[in-house]
């Protein structure tokens, strides 16, 4: 599911002024799943990454998404990554039920990506195999641990980044439309 214009562009241009100043302090750390990709699990250090911005958003979504009351994620929770001309994301599932503390086998890792900076189309997210039409400012949503994702390398001079989100979802939990606008973008 993709859900338009979920940001404003200044809260865009916030999020990437943030994830751009984490990176040049260092507080970025290389992915070691490939190359030129950086994150942030920003639950693992809240004071350093979880601003009234983060946490807004996070109602947001919840809100969006018909998630309230649900429990956040506990394995990724929320990310902030930045991926480099040449990064890529390699085609997997989240892994989420071996053994890793706080998964749940009767349960699915829910992921909404927020889209702050995709200058190229090889950024875009490929679920499934298939790309999906996502722009700045857009949220795409999808079953992170039971569908295979993936980008292509990236080109083009500029960073794609994204912020993260998750819950951790019954097996048989089913995506709904959002409700009206009204109900969930304003803070």
């Amino acid at each position: 599911m993709v859900v338009r214009d979920f940001i404003s562009e200044a809260e865009r241009l916030a999020l990437l002024k943030k994830a751009n100043t984490h990176l040049q302090r260092g507080e970025l750390h290389p992915n070691a799943c490939g190359p030129c990709r950086y994150y942030a699990k920003a639950d693992d250090a809240p004071a350093l990454y979880v601003d009234a911005l983060l946490k807004a958003l996070t109602r947001r979504a919840e809100r969006c998404l018909w998630l309230e009351g649900v429990p956040p994620d506990q394995i990724l929770g929320r990310v902030i990554s930045l991926i480099q001309p040449g990064g890529f994301i390699h085609r997997h599932t989240d892994a989420y039920d071996h053994g890793v503390p706080g998964s749940r086998p009767e349960r699915h890792h829910l992921r909404c990506n927020i889209v702050v900076s995709l200058q190229h189309p090889s950024g875009r997210p490929v679920i499934e195999g298939e790309a999906l039409e996502v722009g700045e400012r857009d949220m795409w949503v999808f079953t992170a641990s039971r569908h295979m994702h993936q980008t292509a390398p990236l080109q083009g001079g500029d960073a794609r980044v994204v912020y993260g989100f998750g819950w951790s979802v019954p097996s048989d939990h089913a995506l709904r439309q959002p409700p009206e606008r009204a109900v969930w973008a304003e803070d």
